[in-house]
């Protein structure tokens, strides 16, 4: 997870969605399963350091203000 919240803190501005992570987890070795994905940008979501936007099916999340 500290991978994910490192990228989203090198580029704040772009939106961070499931598949964003699957690669960045892929590219550096990690299972890059959906579930695991989602699971961590819910959380990281539930800890305030990332906001949701969109609906269901195009949910993407972005870097919450504080941390840029």
């Amino acid at each position: 997870m500290s991978a994910l919240l490192t990228a989203a803190m090198q580029d704040p501005s772009r939106p961070i969605t499931t598949g964003h992570v699957m690669r960045l987890y892929g590219r550096l070795g990690i299972a890059p399963k959906r579930a695991t994905a989602r699971g961590d940008l819910k959380a990281l979501a539930r800890c305030g350091v990332l906001i949701q936007h969109g609906t269901h099916n195009q949910r993407h999340y972005a870097l919450h203000a504080y941390y840029r």
